[in-house]
């Protein structure tokens, strides 16, 4: 590996050494000042629906509940043609819910 101009690299280097430490001895430093996040108010208002999402629990007992106790004593009908209806609209991407 041939390295040429190595005098032009050590120049550039040095003087960035020496503005680093003259920022540091103004009293000025990088990490004075931390870094904020603001959010707009939309954003916001997604954020507080997402949480609420995600405190919601996954299974609704009590819808479970009654569709297994309509199963169990035989109420629980299924509209045959409107399942069909529902399954060709899912399958072209169309929702009809």
């Amino acid at each position: 590996m041939n390295i040429k101009n190595i005098q032009n690299i050590t120049k550039v280097y040095g003087e960035q050494t020496k503005v680093s430490k003259g920022a540091k001895s103004q009293g000025v430093s990088p990490t004075q000042r931390p870094d904020e996040v603001i959010l707009s108010s939309h954003a916001q208002e997604v954020s507080q629906h997402l949480r609420a999402i995600k405190n919601m629990p996954e299974v609704r007992d009590a819808k479970v509940q009654e569709f297994s106790d309509k199963i169990a004593t035989g109420q629980y009908k299924v509209d045959s043609r409107e399942l069909a209806e529902r399954i060709i609209a899912y399958s072209k991407n169309e929702r009809c819910y």
